[in-house]
């Protein structure tokens, strides 16, 4: 079974899978109308590219589960494989886990500072 672990500082890597709690909203239809919260996703990505300087990171959907529906218009679920951008402080406020890797010694070498790669 696979083991998720909380995600602290928001240390993720490329390669990690990683998932959280996000809130839907309607598209707005004007500047002045007000955002309407439709609901909530777990979404489940893997990191393509870490967050660059401005906070951006590039993840691929693996899966999209609709946890709750808060009015009578559903939310549609993020498509499988597809590529998305979220900011790295929508992804920190959704409490993320990070899927375990099966050799972590691995991803202590991939993530130290000290061979340059962060």
């Amino acid at each position: 079974m696979a083991e998720w672990v909380p995600i602290q500082d928001g240390a993720f890597i490329a390669a990690d899978v990683i998932r959280w709690k996000e809130g839907v909203y309607r598209p707005r239809r004007s500047r002045k109308a007000k955002p309407f919260r439709l609901g909530d996703w777990l979404v489940t990505a893997e990191v393509f590219q870490e967050p660059d300087a401005n906070g951006w990171a590039r993840l691929l959907v693996r899966k999209c589960k609709i946890l709750s529906e808060l009015s009578i218009r559903k939310p549609s679920p993020i498509i499988a494989n597809t590529e998305i951008k979220r900011a790295q402080k929508t992804i920190m406020r959704g409490k993320p886990e990070r899927l375990l890797w099966s050799d972590e010694s691995a991803r202590a070498l991939v993530a130290s500072k000290f061979l340059g790669n962060r």
